[in-house]
């Protein structure tokens, strides 16, 4: 049997690599690039008669601009992305919304993209200066928890773990369409387009 100091070395090891493990260059989970198409319904707290769910309604603060906004305000499509500021999976999930973002600007499309900072471990001021460094113009936030577990709710689990990167396109008819790690800005495109 291990002494109790080389037990707490082994846990400790461990429990770094599943820490760190989510956020690098993959997770255990498939790479798969998209998980399908459904109907947004309605949340259970509203009876089933509203048409827009809580995840639309939380109220949000731009941190790069302090404007107050939800994305129930924002004109369809609308393209959401969970992340931490810290993800290389994020930061590359990023680097093609970028692409999409110039994209659609090109072509004169109305498109929101919003990042949703997801964790703890990110501030209103960190997730600003990491939109700032890296030259995103488009929508920051940081989730609160009851933001997150409206997502978990409507999404699965997925929607939470940043280093899934994942993506929600809401489209004007109301239906959404999920895209997984990493997306390439073609395949972001042809949902928004959808």
């Amino acid at each position: 049997m291990l002494d109790s100091q080389a037990r707490r070395s082994v846990l400790a090891a461990v429990a770094g690599t599943a820490a760190l493990g989510g956020c690098l260059e993959g997770t255990l989970e498939s790479d798969s690039e998209s998980s399908g198409v459904s109907e947004n319904g309605t949340s259970a707290e509203d009876g089933g008669d509203a048409t827009v769910d809580a995840w639309d309604e939380t109220a949000l603060e731009d941190v790069t601009t302090g404007e107050s906004f939800s994305i129930a305000d924002l004109e369809p499509p609308v393209v959401v992305h969970t992340f931490a500021s810290y993800c290389p999976t994020c930061q590359r999930q990023e680097d093609e919304l970028g692409a999409v973002w110039d994209d659609l600007a090109d072509d004169g499309a109305d498109t929101s993209i919003v990042s949703l900072a997801i964790t703890d471990g990110d501030e209103p001021a960190d997730v600003a200066a990491h939109a700032a460094e890296n030259g995103y113009e488009w929508w920051f936030a940081v989730a609160s928890e009851a933001l997150v577990d409206a997502l978990v709710d409507e999404f699965g689990y997925d929607i939470s773990v940043h280093a899934e990167s994942p993506l929600v396109v809401r489209r004007a008819d109301g239906s959404t369409e999920t895209l997984e790690k990493v997306a390439p800005a073609a395949e972001i495109r042809a949902a928004v387009d959808g």
